[in-house]
């Protein structure tokens, strides 16, 4: 059964790095292949992950739409579609979402993506999402089930604050997400500011400032080959370990 990890939270507190390390650590646990998924429509996933940019999955509505108007697409055709959008890599795998809709109705388009999007997430043992900040995304419900939903914050109060904001929007929506995991991270600077992590979040861990991130990132090398003494890389492999396992309540 595919274990589905959405990584959410406010803008800037670096989503998409713990989405690469997670996608690294899982590897590394011998959890591959993997599909990550760049659902925020400022993608840069690809970059972390040393991919070109793929052709995104919203591309596909407007020539949907004109199918529709035509006759209605074949299934088999539809996925086809979407199998040629996926960036494929040795253990990783990249689709991105791309941007929102434009002005029209695009519930019929969106229902045919939304269903090859499940049926594409099935054939990978692990998803990892990257979604855009807040919760826009996840509730649109592209994602049928979350396993687990990663809040990711600076370990500051204003930073913790905005990720028991986005826990309580998550129950008010009803999402179907089996456990809800606060993940800190210090991004690419010390903080000197420190909070307490509210008690309705369980803390999964923290990725502490490794200074080889963002020369890793400007060299253009994918994170997925950061070494294993990379701090950052470390933590996430032990955050990886909790999720594979299941961990504590």
């Amino acid at each position: 059964m595919t274990r589905m990890i959405a990584v959410a939270g406010k803008g800037g507190v670096g989503k998409t790095t713990c989405a690469a390390l997670l996608a690294r650590a899982l590897v590394a646990a011998g959890t591959r292949p993997i599909l990550a998924v760049d659902a925020d429509p400022n993608s840069n996933l690809h970059l972390l992950l040393g991919f070109p940019m793929p052709t995104p999955l919203g591309s596909l509505r407007e020539e949907l739409l004109e199918e529709r108007e035509r006759s209605a697409p074949r299934e088999t055709l539809l996925e086809e579609m979407v199998q040629r959008r996926v960036a494929e890599g040795k253990d990783v795998d990249l689709v991105t979402m791309g941007r929102g809709e434009g002005p029209g109705c695009y519930c019929y388009v969106n229902n045919l993506l939304r269903q090859s999007l499940l049926r594409l997430t099935g054939n990978y043992p692990a998803v990892v999402v990257d979604n855009e900040a807040g919760m826009e995304h996840l509730s649109r419900r592209n994602l049928r089930r979350i396993d687990h939903l990663l809040l990711v914050a600076d370990p500051s109060p204003r930073g913790l604050s905005a990720a028991q904001a986005i826990r309580e929007l998550a129950g008010q929506l009803s999402l179907p997400i089996g456990k809800i995991w606060l993940l800190l991270n210090r991004a690419y600077s010390a903080r000197d500011c420190t909070g307490r992590p509210p008690s309705s979040l369980p803390l999964l861990g923290e990725i502490p400032n490794d200074p080889s991130l963002p020369e890793w990132e400007l060299s253009g090398r994918s994170f997925l080959d950061l070494p294993a003494d990379s701090p950052a890389a470390a933590a996430a492999e032990a955050a990886a370990r909790i999720l594979i396992s299941g961990g504590p309540p």
